[in-house]
């Protein structure tokens, strides 16, 4: 990254809870020729900068379709990114016209709102899943556009713990400190901005050792809040501005930004499933073994690697079931419908409700997708 990129970095970084559009066409990165690979991504300016930067060194097309200025996974779960954009973005680009091969590579997250069928059907163009994260796409390319078990796993590092950390207090201190500011004076801002920070922070960073499912993550939860009302009022009395409605006010806002990000932590990382999707109502991965034709397509698109092959009986099992995160990928992309979820109360929800339908932002399967 260049240092006069680094304050668009950080204002898409800060406001991405927001979107923010990049331009869509087709990008040259370095100086591909006809027959280099085409990379599809959607058009949230971040992941476009990223991509850019990941792939300096490289010769490659980059497809950029519109995903409403939305990251890729988002967009695909909330039926912002389809196939129907991924063949708009083919068709007005004159992709054709450009490459002499017939094949593009689609991110995997994308995996649970585009079928790869319809594009080849309106295109011609064969589809193949790139890796999970696009910091593996350098060691992609280099093996010749093949994928390794690695590269379907979404990992979750410090550094992104910590961005999603700063993502989530934005919004937070936006509406908090001015209200501190006013009523309560200066100090007081500063002091419940610092708490808000550093704990939230602190939750994100400590996430791989902290239980944060189940009924245990209140536990979690209610502690952060405490510890985070104690230190407010412990810097408010260091910097000798402890009074009642200072330390009450202070107090109040540590709590509440604990109680913020409690509300839906898991649906923040690639980790966990949304608390919200199956609140009071667990979702289970579940496979009609009968149905299995050993396809492995939601093998090659499970970010959690719940899935595996079982060679000897050339089928597909679940084994790791408690790390499904309900994204439904897997029940998108298998061609014989042999996957779909089942819930607490006994419901089911089959394949073609879920390629149907996307999850509205309370969790909901309410958002109906276009033939």
């Amino acid at each position: 990254m260049k240092i006069t990129d680094f304050p668009a970095y950080l204002r898409d970084r800060v406001l991405g809870m927001l979107p923010h559009r990049a331009p869509t066409g087709l990008i040259r990165i370095g100086k591909p020729d006809r027959h280099s690979p085409v990379l599809v991504t959607g058009n949230f300016t971040l992941t476009v900068r990223r991509l850019r930067d990941a792939l300096r060194g490289h010769d490659a097309w980059l497809l950029v379709a519109n995903s409403k200025g939305i990251d890729v996974w988002c967009a695909a779960g909330g039926g912002h990114l389809t196939h129907h954009d991924i063949i708009s973005a083919i068709r007005t680009s004159e992709l054709a016209h450009e490459v002499d091969h017939r094949e593009i590579i689609l991110p995997q997250l994308c995996a649970t709102g585009v079928e790869r069928p319809p594009i080849t059907e309106a295109t011609g163009f064969a589809t193949r899943w790139g890796p999970a994260r696009l910091e593996d796409l350098p060691a992609y390319l280099d093996r010749g556009a093949q994928t390794i078990k690695s590269d379907r796993s979404m990992r979750f590092p410090a550094w992104e713990r910590l961005e999603m950390a700063v993502l989530l207090v934005v919004p937070m201190l936006i509406v908090l400190l001015p209200i501190l500011a006013g009523l309560f004076g200066w100090a007081t801002m500063a002091v419940g901005g610092a708490t808000v920070g550093l704990f939230v922070a602190a939750l994100f960073g400590l996430l791989p050792w902290l239980q944060v499912r189940g009924r245990r993550r209140f536990l979690t939860f209610a502690g952060f809040a405490a510890g985070a009302g104690l230190f407010g009022c412990a810097l408010l009395s260091i910097v000798d501005a402890a009074t009642p409605a200072r330390l009450t006010a202070v107090s109040v806002a540590a709590v509440a930004a604990i109680a913020v990000a409690s509300i839906d932590l898991a649906g923040f990382t690639p980790w966990y499933g949304s608390y919200i999707n199956t609140f009071h109502n667990e979702a289970h991965i579940e496979l009609m073994a009968a149905r299995c034709t050993a396809a492995a397509e939601c093998v090659q698109v499970c970010p959690r690697d719940v899935l595996e092959m079982n060679e000897t009986q050339d089928k597909v099992e679940i084994r790791k079931p408690d790390w499904c995160i309900q994204c439904g990928a897997c029940i998108v992309q298998c061609p014989t419908d042999a996957l779909r979820f089942r819930y607490g109360d006994g419901r089911v929800v089959e394949a073609p409700t879920i390629r149907r339908t996307r999850m509205n932002m309370l969790g909901r399967r309410s958002v109906e997708m276009p033939d």
